[in-house]
Protein backbone atom coordinates (compact mmCIF):
# COMPACT_ATOMS: atom_id res chain seq x y z
CA UNK A 1 0.00 0.00 0.00
CA UNK A 2 2.54 2.67 1.11
CA UNK A 3 4.49 1.91 -2.50
CA UNK A 4 1.17 2.34 -4.32
CA UNK A 5 0.87 5.73 -2.25
CA UNK A 6 4.27 6.53 -3.03
CA UNK A 7 4.04 5.91 -6.88
CA UNK A 8 0.72 7.81 -6.88
CA UNK A 9 2.66 10.62 -5.06
CA UNK A 10 5.29 10.54 -7.99
CA UNK A 11 3.00 10.40 -10.59
CA UNK A 12 1.08 13.79 -9.23
CA UNK A 13 4.08 15.90 -8.77
CA UNK A 14 5.02 14.72 -12.21
CA UNK A 15 1.51 16.03 -13.45
CA UNK A 16 1.75 19.19 -11.68
CA UNK A 17 5.39 20.04 -13.01
CA UNK A 18 4.04 19.39 -16.55
CA UNK A 19 1.17 21.14 -15.96
CA UNK A 20 2.70 24.11 -14.39
CA UNK A 21 5.28 24.06 -16.79
CA UNK A 22 2.39 24.50 -19.55
CA UNK A 23 0.89 27.56 -17.92
CA UNK A 24 4.26 29.12 -17.33
CA UNK A 25 4.66 29.12 -21.16
CA UNK A 26 1.22 30.62 -22.00
CA UNK A 27 1.54 33.06 -19.74
CA UNK A 28 4.81 34.02 -21.39
CA UNK A 29 3.52 33.79 -24.65
CA UNK A 30 0.71 36.35 -23.55
CA UNK A 31 3.01 38.73 -22.59
CA UNK A 32 5.09 38.64 -25.63
CA UNK A 33 2.11 38.95 -27.82
CA UNK A 34 1.19 42.00 -25.86
CA UNK A 35 5.05 43.61 -26.18
CA UNK A 36 4.72 43.41 -29.48
CA UNK A 37 1.63 45.13 -29.52
CA UNK A 38 2.66 47.72 -27.87
CA UNK A 39 5.74 48.22 -29.96
CA UNK A 40 3.95 48.55 -33.08
CA UNK A 41 3.01 52.35 -34.00
CA UNK A 42 -0.27 53.40 -34.82
CA UNK A 43 -1.75 54.25 -38.21
CA UNK A 44 -1.68 58.10 -38.47
CA UNK A 45 -5.00 59.23 -40.60
CA UNK A 46 -4.44 60.69 -43.72
CA UNK A 47 -5.07 64.69 -43.46
CA UNK A 48 -7.99 65.75 -45.20
CA UNK A 49 -7.02 68.01 -47.82
CA UNK A 50 -8.43 71.30 -47.64
CA UNK A 51 -11.15 72.53 -50.76
CA UNK A 52 -9.84 74.70 -53.56
CA UNK A 53 -10.86 78.09 -52.77
CA UNK A 54 -13.28 79.60 -55.08
CA UNK A 55 -12.74 82.86 -57.16
CA UNK A 56 -12.51 85.92 -54.67
CA UNK A 57 -14.28 87.80 -57.10
CA UNK A 58 -17.06 86.29 -58.10
CA UNK A 59 -17.86 83.07 -55.65
CA UNK A 60 -17.67 80.91 -58.68
CA UNK A 61 -16.33 77.45 -57.55
CA UNK A 62 -14.19 76.99 -61.64
CA UNK A 63 -11.26 76.55 -59.90
CA UNK A 64 -8.78 76.94 -57.38
CA UNK A 65 -7.86 80.46 -55.70
CA UNK A 66 -5.44 79.63 -53.43
CA UNK A 67 -2.21 81.75 -52.99
CA UNK A 68 -3.39 83.84 -56.64
CA UNK A 69 -3.52 87.51 -56.20
CA UNK A 70 -6.13 89.55 -58.12
CA UNK A 71 -5.28 92.25 -60.81
CA UNK A 72 -6.48 95.92 -60.99
CA UNK A 73 -6.00 97.31 -63.88
CA UNK A 74 -7.50 101.14 -64.68
CA UNK A 75 -9.06 101.79 -67.67
CA UNK A 76 -8.85 104.96 -69.65
CA UNK A 77 -12.69 106.08 -69.89
CA UNK A 78 -12.87 109.50 -71.31
CA UNK A 79 -13.95 110.41 -74.70
CA UNK A 80 -12.16 108.69 -77.64
CA UNK A 81 -11.12 105.59 -75.35
CA UNK A 82 -13.67 102.90 -76.43
CA UNK A 83 -14.07 99.83 -76.90
CA UNK A 84 -11.80 99.02 -74.13
CA UNK A 85 -10.21 95.47 -73.95
CA UNK A 86 -11.03 93.06 -71.54
CA UNK A 87 -14.08 94.22 -69.79
CA UNK A 88 -16.01 91.73 -70.83
CA UNK A 89 -13.84 89.09 -68.91
CA UNK A 90 -13.12 91.05 -66.66
CA UNK A 91 -14.58 89.73 -62.61
CA UNK A 92 -15.12 93.36 -60.90
CA UNK A 93 -16.08 96.55 -63.10
CA UNK A 94 -15.72 99.53 -60.49
CA UNK A 95 -16.78 103.38 -62.00
CA UNK A 96 -17.37 106.63 -60.22
CA UNK A 97 -16.29 110.05 -61.07
CA UNK A 98 -12.93 111.29 -59.46
CA UNK A 99 -12.74 114.35 -61.47
CA UNK A 100 -14.56 116.49 -63.80
CA UNK A 101 -17.79 114.85 -65.56
CA UNK A 102 -16.46 111.81 -66.68
CA UNK A 103 -16.26 108.13 -64.37
CA UNK A 104 -13.27 106.51 -63.76
CA UNK A 105 -13.27 102.83 -64.39
CA UNK A 106 -11.43 99.57 -62.88
CA UNK A 107 -11.29 96.11 -64.10
CA UNK A 108 -10.42 93.75 -61.06
CA UNK A 109 -9.38 90.13 -62.34
CA UNK A 110 -9.36 87.24 -59.82
CA UNK A 111 -7.01 84.89 -62.45
CA UNK A 112 -3.91 87.33 -63.67
CA UNK A 113 -3.60 84.59 -66.28
CA UNK A 114 -6.67 84.92 -67.99
CA UNK A 115 -5.64 88.60 -69.23
CA UNK A 116 -5.28 88.66 -72.78
CA UNK A 117 -5.12 91.93 -73.60
CA UNK A 118 -6.63 94.70 -71.33
CA UNK A 119 -6.33 98.61 -71.98
CA UNK A 120 -6.17 101.32 -73.03
CA UNK A 121 -4.50 101.65 -69.28
CA UNK A 122 -5.40 105.17 -67.72
CA UNK A 123 -4.24 106.49 -64.70
CA UNK A 124 -4.53 105.55 -60.95
CA UNK A 125 -7.27 107.18 -58.63
CA UNK A 126 -7.25 106.47 -55.04
CA UNK A 127 -11.06 105.92 -54.66
CA UNK A 128 -10.97 103.13 -56.93
CA UNK A 129 -7.52 101.89 -55.38
CA UNK A 130 -9.86 102.07 -51.87
CA UNK A 131 -12.00 98.79 -53.54
CA UNK A 132 -8.50 97.07 -54.66
CA UNK A 133 -6.27 96.88 -51.76
CA UNK A 134 -8.71 94.89 -49.56
CA UNK A 135 -8.43 92.51 -52.06
CA UNK A 136 -4.64 92.41 -51.91
CA UNK A 137 -4.89 93.32 -55.75
CA UNK A 138 -2.14 94.10 -57.73
CA UNK A 139 -3.17 98.09 -58.88
CA UNK A 140 -1.57 98.07 -62.44
CA UNK A 141 -1.86 101.55 -64.83
CA UNK A 142 -0.03 104.15 -66.28
CA UNK A 143 0.68 107.03 -63.94
CA UNK A 144 -1.48 108.25 -61.32
CA UNK A 145 -2.67 111.76 -59.69
CA UNK A 146 -0.83 112.90 -56.21
CA UNK A 147 -3.76 110.95 -53.86
CA UNK A 148 -3.10 107.75 -55.71
CA UNK A 149 0.46 108.10 -54.77
CA UNK A 150 0.51 109.26 -51.29
CA UNK A 151 -1.81 106.35 -50.36
CA UNK A 152 0.40 103.40 -52.40
CA UNK A 153 3.62 105.65 -50.53
CA UNK A 154 1.97 105.52 -47.24
CA UNK A 155 0.83 102.00 -47.34
CA UNK A 156 4.41 101.09 -48.81
CA UNK A 157 1.98 99.16 -51.58
CA UNK A 158 3.97 97.65 -54.63
CA UNK A 159 1.98 98.83 -57.69
CA UNK A 160 2.75 98.50 -61.55
CA UNK A 161 2.88 101.93 -62.98
CA UNK A 162 3.64 102.49 -67.01
CA UNK A 163 5.34 105.82 -66.09
CA UNK A 164 7.98 104.39 -64.51
CA UNK A 165 7.92 100.64 -65.92
CA UNK A 166 7.12 101.64 -69.96
CA UNK A 167 7.22 98.84 -71.99
CA UNK A 168 8.49 95.83 -69.52
CA UNK A 169 4.38 95.19 -68.69
CA UNK A 170 2.88 97.29 -71.31
CA UNK A 171 2.83 97.18 -74.90
CA UNK A 172 1.52 99.61 -77.52
CA UNK A 173 -1.62 99.13 -80.41
CA UNK A 174 -0.24 100.38 -83.64
CA UNK A 175 -3.14 99.41 -85.22
CA UNK A 176 -5.44 100.75 -83.58
CA UNK A 177 -3.58 104.61 -83.85
CA UNK A 178 -3.88 103.73 -87.30
CA UNK A 179 -7.47 103.89 -86.71
CA UNK A 180 -7.63 107.15 -85.84
CA UNK A 181 -7.08 106.86 -81.91
CA UNK A 182 -4.94 109.29 -79.54
CA UNK A 183 -2.00 107.69 -78.21
CA UNK A 184 -2.72 107.58 -74.97
CA UNK A 185 -5.75 105.18 -76.04
CA UNK A 186 -3.78 102.85 -77.45
CA UNK A 187 -1.56 100.96 -74.57
CA UNK A 188 -2.61 98.04 -72.91
CA UNK A 189 -1.62 94.93 -70.83
CA UNK A 190 -1.44 91.41 -70.89
CA UNK A 191 -0.94 88.46 -68.36
CA UNK A 192 2.85 87.94 -69.47
CA UNK A 193 3.39 91.88 -69.64
CA UNK A 194 2.43 91.68 -65.99
CA UNK A 195 3.81 88.76 -65.04
CA UNK A 196 7.79 90.58 -66.75
CA UNK A 197 6.89 93.61 -64.85
CA UNK A 198 6.51 92.14 -61.72
CA UNK A 199 9.38 89.96 -61.94
CA UNK A 200 11.32 92.88 -62.52
CA UNK A 201 10.27 94.16 -59.33
CA UNK A 202 11.49 90.83 -57.82
CA UNK A 203 7.42 91.02 -56.76
CA UNK A 204 5.20 87.63 -57.71
CA UNK A 205 1.26 87.39 -58.07
CA UNK A 206 1.23 84.84 -55.45
CA UNK A 207 -0.27 85.56 -52.14
CA UNK A 208 -3.32 86.18 -50.03
CA UNK A 209 -6.50 87.03 -51.41
CA UNK A 210 -10.21 88.02 -49.49
CA UNK A 211 -13.63 87.36 -50.82
CA UNK A 212 -15.47 91.13 -52.13
CA UNK A 213 -18.44 90.06 -50.62
CA UNK A 214 -20.22 87.12 -48.84
CA UNK A 215 -20.73 84.57 -51.56
CA UNK A 216 -23.60 81.96 -51.66
CA UNK A 217 -27.00 81.12 -53.09
CA UNK A 218 -29.97 83.25 -53.31
CA UNK A 219 -33.50 81.96 -53.53
CA UNK A 220 -34.26 82.78 -57.18
CA UNK A 221 -36.61 85.84 -57.72
CA UNK A 222 -40.20 85.38 -58.74
CA UNK A 223 -41.34 86.85 -62.08
CA UNK A 224 -44.25 88.79 -60.46
CA UNK A 225 -41.27 90.60 -57.98
CA UNK A 226 -39.03 92.27 -60.46
CA UNK A 227 -39.13 95.16 -59.41
CA UNK A 228 -35.29 96.07 -60.57
CA UNK A 229 -35.01 95.86 -64.29
CA UNK A 230 -33.87 98.71 -65.67
CA UNK A 231 -31.15 100.84 -63.80
CA UNK A 232 -29.99 104.13 -64.97
CA UNK A 233 -27.35 105.62 -63.54
CA UNK A 234 -26.34 109.81 -64.76
CA UNK A 235 -22.72 109.98 -63.72
CA UNK A 236 -22.97 113.49 -65.30
CA UNK A 237 -24.83 114.71 -68.64
CA UNK A 238 -22.79 113.73 -70.42
CA UNK A 239 -21.46 109.91 -68.95
CA UNK A 240 -24.44 107.25 -68.60
CA UNK A 241 -24.80 104.06 -67.82
CA UNK A 242 -27.60 102.18 -68.12
CA UNK A 243 -27.77 98.20 -66.65
CA UNK A 244 -30.60 96.77 -68.15
CA UNK A 245 -31.72 92.83 -66.99
CA UNK A 246 -32.13 90.31 -69.49
CA UNK A 247 -34.63 87.39 -68.33
CA UNK A 248 -32.62 85.16 -70.92
CA UNK A 249 -29.42 85.26 -69.60
CA UNK A 250 -30.14 86.43 -65.86
CA UNK A 251 -27.64 89.14 -66.55
CA UNK A 252 -27.51 93.23 -66.31
CA UNK A 253 -26.68 93.97 -69.59
CA UNK A 254 -24.10 97.62 -69.67
CA UNK A 255 -25.33 99.87 -72.26
CA UNK A 256 -24.35 103.83 -72.96
CA UNK A 257 -27.21 106.72 -72.30
CA UNK A 258 -27.90 106.51 -75.97
CA UNK A 259 -28.63 103.01 -75.66
CA UNK A 260 -25.79 101.70 -77.48
CA UNK A 261 -24.41 98.49 -75.98
CA UNK A 262 -21.02 98.40 -74.17
CA UNK A 263 -18.77 96.10 -76.00
CA UNK A 264 -15.40 94.49 -75.75
CA UNK A 265 -12.88 95.52 -77.99
CA UNK A 266 -11.35 91.92 -78.22
CA UNK A 267 -14.73 90.36 -79.52
CA UNK A 268 -18.04 92.77 -79.43
CA UNK A 269 -19.05 90.47 -76.19
CA UNK A 270 -21.62 93.31 -74.61
CA UNK A 271 -20.69 93.39 -70.85
CA UNK A 272 -23.34 91.69 -68.59
CA UNK A 273 -23.51 91.04 -64.30
CA UNK A 274 -25.25 88.99 -62.12
CA UNK A 275 -24.77 91.58 -59.56
CA UNK A 276 -24.93 95.44 -59.50
CA UNK A 277 -24.14 97.58 -56.57
CA UNK A 278 -24.95 101.21 -56.02
CA UNK A 279 -22.86 102.46 -53.39
CA UNK A 280 -24.11 105.85 -52.16
CA UNK A 281 -21.18 108.22 -50.82
CA UNK A 282 -21.02 111.92 -49.43
CA UNK A 283 -18.96 113.72 -51.30
CA UNK A 284 -17.07 116.96 -51.67
CA UNK A 285 -13.78 118.30 -53.14
CA UNK A 286 -10.40 117.76 -52.16
CA UNK A 287 -7.54 120.58 -51.97
CA UNK A 288 -6.73 120.67 -55.45
CA UNK A 289 -10.12 121.77 -56.20
CA UNK A 290 -10.89 119.98 -58.82
CA UNK A 291 -10.58 116.05 -57.64
CA UNK A 292 -13.63 114.42 -56.16
CA UNK A 293 -13.69 113.70 -52.36
CA UNK A 294 -15.55 110.93 -51.12
CA UNK A 295 -16.44 109.75 -47.67
CA UNK A 296 -15.94 106.12 -47.52
CA UNK A 297 -16.47 105.15 -44.09
CA UNK A 298 -20.30 104.41 -44.80
CA UNK A 299 -23.30 104.76 -46.66
CA UNK A 300 -26.50 103.00 -48.15
CA UNK A 301 -27.13 101.95 -51.90
CA UNK A 302 -28.65 99.37 -53.68
CA UNK A 303 -28.09 95.60 -54.39
CA UNK A 304 -29.90 94.66 -58.00
CA UNK A 305 -30.11 90.46 -58.88
CA UNK A 306 -32.39 88.91 -61.14
CA UNK A 307 -34.61 91.34 -61.72
CA UNK A 308 -35.25 92.81 -58.09
CA UNK A 309 -33.63 94.96 -56.06
CA UNK A 310 -33.44 95.92 -52.43
CA UNK A 311 -31.91 98.58 -50.21
CA UNK A 312 -28.66 97.97 -48.67
CA UNK A 313 -25.89 99.73 -45.75
CA UNK A 314 -22.40 99.40 -46.40
CA UNK A 315 -19.30 100.46 -44.11
CA UNK A 316 -15.82 100.39 -44.60
CA UNK A 317 -12.84 101.16 -41.85
CA UNK A 318 -10.13 102.56 -43.96
CA UNK A 319 -8.18 102.39 -47.26
CA UNK A 320 -7.42 98.97 -46.94
CA UNK A 321 -10.59 97.63 -44.86
CA UNK A 322 -13.05 95.48 -47.10
CA UNK A 323 -16.59 96.64 -47.47
CA UNK A 324 -19.13 95.32 -44.67
CA UNK A 325 -22.37 95.34 -46.49
CA UNK A 326 -25.70 94.66 -44.59
CA UNK A 327 -29.55 94.36 -45.93
CA UNK A 328 -32.59 96.62 -44.17
CA UNK A 329 -32.69 93.51 -41.02
CA UNK A 330 -28.78 94.63 -40.45
CA UNK A 331 -28.18 90.91 -42.10
CA UNK A 332 -24.80 90.41 -43.87
CA UNK A 333 -25.64 90.80 -47.31
CA UNK A 334 -25.26 87.59 -49.03
CA UNK A 335 -24.51 87.93 -52.62
CA UNK A 336 -25.17 85.51 -55.98
CA UNK A 337 -21.82 84.08 -57.10
CA UNK A 338 -21.11 85.31 -60.12
CA UNK A 339 -19.88 88.84 -61.86
CA UNK A 340 -20.21 92.24 -59.82
CA UNK A 341 -20.71 96.42 -61.55
CA UNK A 342 -20.18 98.84 -58.55
CA UNK A 343 -20.90 102.12 -59.30
CA UNK A 344 -19.62 104.82 -56.45
CA UNK A 345 -22.03 107.48 -56.80
CA UNK A 346 -22.11 110.64 -54.74
CA UNK A 347 -25.66 112.21 -55.60
CA UNK A 348 -24.42 115.78 -56.32
CA UNK A 349 -24.81 118.43 -58.76
CA UNK A 350 -25.62 116.72 -62.35
CA UNK A 351 -25.59 112.95 -61.14
CA UNK A 352 -29.00 111.34 -60.55
CA UNK A 353 -30.41 107.70 -60.53
CA UNK A 354 -33.92 106.13 -61.56
CA UNK A 355 -35.54 102.53 -61.59
CA UNK A 356 -37.98 100.84 -63.36
CA UNK A 357 -40.10 97.71 -62.61
CA UNK A 358 -41.01 94.78 -65.19
CA UNK A 359 -44.20 96.91 -65.29
CA UNK A 360 -42.38 99.73 -65.92
CA UNK A 361 -43.41 101.42 -62.85
CA UNK A 362 -40.59 104.26 -61.26
CA UNK A 363 -39.40 102.82 -57.99
CA UNK A 364 -38.83 105.12 -54.61
CA UNK A 365 -34.86 104.83 -54.11
CA UNK A 366 -32.87 105.64 -50.94
CA UNK A 367 -32.10 110.00 -50.72
CA UNK A 368 -28.84 110.67 -51.99
CA UNK A 369 -26.24 111.53 -49.69
CA UNK A 370 -25.73 114.28 -48.30
CA UNK A 371 -22.56 116.62 -49.32
CA UNK A 372 -19.65 116.69 -47.48
CA UNK A 373 -18.40 120.30 -46.31
CA UNK A 374 -16.38 120.73 -49.10
CA UNK A 375 -19.04 119.95 -51.24
CA UNK A 376 -21.03 122.18 -53.87
CA UNK A 377 -25.06 122.68 -52.49
CA UNK A 378 -26.94 122.53 -55.95
CA UNK A 379 -28.14 125.98 -56.05
CA UNK A 380 -24.55 127.33 -56.30
CA UNK A 381 -23.96 124.76 -58.62
CA UNK A 382 -27.15 125.47 -60.94
CA UNK A 383 -26.10 129.33 -60.40
CA UNK A 384 -22.20 128.74 -61.21
CA UNK A 385 -23.75 126.63 -64.42
CA UNK A 386 -26.09 129.15 -65.65
CA UNK A 387 -23.14 132.19 -65.26
CA UNK A 388 -20.60 129.58 -67.04
CA UNK A 389 -23.11 128.88 -69.76
CA UNK A 390 -24.15 132.28 -70.11
CA UNK A 391 -20.15 133.36 -70.37
CA UNK A 392 -19.64 130.70 -72.42
CA UNK A 393 -22.69 131.66 -74.94
CA UNK A 394 -21.58 135.55 -74.92
CA UNK A 395 -17.82 134.52 -75.78
CA UNK A 396 -19.72 132.29 -78.80
CA UNK A 397 -21.66 135.17 -79.89
CA UNK A 398 -18.65 137.60 -80.09
CA UNK A 399 -16.54 134.64 -82.27
CA UNK A 400 -19.72 134.77 -84.47
CA UNK A 401 -19.95 138.40 -84.90
CA UNK A 402 -16.49 138.74 -85.30
CA UNK A 403 -16.63 135.78 -88.12
CA UNK A 404 -19.35 137.63 -89.62
CA UNK A 405 -17.41 140.99 -89.73
CA UNK A 406 -15.23 140.10 -91.29
CA UNK A 407 -16.82 137.51 -93.95
CA UNK A 408 -19.05 139.92 -95.10
CA UNK A 409 -16.97 142.25 -97.26
CA UNK A 410 -16.38 139.03 -99.15
CA UNK A 411 -19.82 137.79 -99.15
CA UNK A 412 -21.46 141.04 -100.71
CA UNK A 413 -18.30 140.89 -103.48
CA UNK A 414 -19.29 137.41 -104.17
CA UNK A 415 -23.18 138.50 -104.56
CA UNK A 416 -22.11 141.25 -107.12
CA UNK A 417 -20.06 138.94 -108.96
CA UNK A 418 -23.44 136.34 -108.70
CA UNK A 419 -25.53 138.73 -110.09
CA UNK A 420 -23.36 140.47 -112.65
CA UNK A 421 -22.93 137.01 -114.11
CA UNK A 422 -26.52 136.12 -114.25
CA UNK A 423 -27.53 139.53 -115.77
CA UNK A 424 -25.21 138.05 -118.68
CA UNK A 425 -26.81 135.15 -118.96
CA UNK A 426 -30.36 135.29 -117.23
CA UNK A 427 -31.38 131.81 -118.30
CA UNK A 428 -28.06 129.98 -116.86
CA UNK A 429 -29.63 127.70 -113.80
CA UNK A 430 -26.11 127.18 -112.14
CA UNK A 431 -25.47 131.11 -112.43
CA UNK A 432 -28.89 131.33 -110.63
CA UNK A 433 -28.31 128.86 -108.12
CA UNK A 434 -24.49 130.44 -107.01
CA UNK A 435 -26.27 133.87 -107.21
CA UNK A 436 -28.89 132.65 -104.22
CA UNK A 437 -26.68 130.80 -102.84
CA UNK A 438 -24.21 134.17 -102.36
CA UNK A 439 -27.56 136.14 -101.28
CA UNK A 440 -28.50 133.70 -98.84
CA UNK A 441 -24.58 133.65 -97.00
CA UNK A 442 -24.97 137.72 -96.85
CA UNK A 443 -28.42 137.35 -95.15
CA UNK A 444 -27.25 135.04 -92.95
CA UNK A 445 -24.32 137.34 -91.98
CA UNK A 446 -26.34 140.48 -91.76
CA UNK A 447 -28.71 138.65 -89.45
CA UNK A 448 -25.54 137.69 -87.04
CA UNK A 449 -24.57 141.70 -86.99
CA UNK A 450 -28.36 142.68 -86.18
CA UNK A 451 -28.90 140.06 -83.63
CA UNK A 452 -25.69 141.75 -81.88
CA UNK A 453 -26.45 145.32 -82.53
CA UNK A 454 -30.27 144.17 -80.58
CA UNK A 455 -27.98 142.52 -77.90
CA UNK A 456 -26.23 145.54 -76.96
CA UNK A 457 -29.29 148.16 -77.41
CA UNK A 458 -30.59 145.85 -74.75
CA UNK A 459 -27.38 145.99 -72.29
CA UNK A 460 -27.63 149.41 -72.53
Amino acid sequence: MRKFQALSLSAALLASLLLGGCANNAASSDAASSDSAASEPEATPEPTPAPPAANPLTGAADADYTGKRPVAVTLRNMTGSTPQWGIASADVLVEGVTEGTTASLMALYANPDSIAKAGPVGPARDLLLQVALPLNAVPVHIDKNIYASNLLNTLVYQDLDGYHIGKTAFAFDQDRQNAGYAEENCWYTTAELINSGLASYGVSLNGDNTPLFQFGERPAVDPADRSGMNLTITFSPDDIDCLNYDTGTGLYALSNGDGSPVQDADNGQQVGFTNVFVFYASSGIKDDGYTRQYDMTAGTGLYLHGGAWERINWTKEDATGPFAITNEAGETLVVSPGKSFIAIWGGYYGQSISLTAADGSAQTLPDKPALLESGIPDDAAAAAEAEYKAAQEATNAQAELARAQAELPDAQTALEEAQAALDADPENQDLITARDNAQANVDALNAILAAAEQQDGQAE
